[in-house]
């Protein structure tokens, strides 16, 4: 049994920012399948169980995900190493995807939220890139600093950004599968 887990923030003022991406994805994904969200108090988040996975988004902020990831996983006794989170990476220029396992958070407070969680960062992780696409891009946009990083994140996408983002979420859905049907260490030579 696998947990893929998406994140983002709750409510329509985040819902079609950067640091959504997670959502996009596994909610692209539960169409493609045909499945349909329920919703469990106990965890604070969406869910939807199969035969072979488990899917997740946590309701609460990024930065306390990791409590529904742990209660989830906890739930339906999936050991950490059958976790994967779709996330926003600010390091990857906006139209890449890396799949990677074992590894730190770069910064990103969902993530921290989700190792504290699970005791330890052996989970897999399919990493959306949102970064601006040179550094050029970054000046014109204002992203030198933690702080800039910030407000970047909770931008909306601009409309040429949204045409990639089709294309984007479309191999993320493929990684997905490709997870789901042959494993992390197939998915991450196909796709990084």
């Amino acid at each position: 049994m696998k947990l893929m887990v998406g994140l983002g923030n709750p409510g329509k003022k985040y819902a079609h920012t950067r640091h959504n991406f997670g959502f996009t994805v596994i909610d692209e994904f539960t169409k493609e399948h045909g499945l349909l969200w329920r919703y469990n108090p106990d965890w604070i988040a969406y869910f939807i169980k199969t035969e072979e996975f488990v899917l997740l988004k946590p309701a609460t902020f990024m930065n306390k995900s990791g409590t529904s990831v742990a209660a989830a996983a906890r739930f339906y006794r999936i050991d950490k190493k059958d976790v994967l989170v779709i996330h926003d990476e600010l390091d990857l220029p906006l139209g890449k995807i890396r799949i990677s396992f074992d590894s730190l958070s770069a910064g990103h407070k969902g993530v921290d939220s989700i190792i504290e969680a699970l005791s330890g960062v052996e989970f897999g992780r399919l990493r959306l890139g949102i970064g601006p696409t040179s550094s050029r891009e970054a000046g014109l946009r204002g992203v030198k600093g933690p702080n800039d990083a910030e407000k970047f994140v909770l931008r909306e996408f601009t409309k040429e950004e949204q045409k990639k983002l089709q294309e984007v979420s479309k191999i993320a859905i493929e990684a997905l599968n490709s997870y789901l049907a042959d494993g992390i260490d197939m998915a991450m030579n196909r796709f990084n």
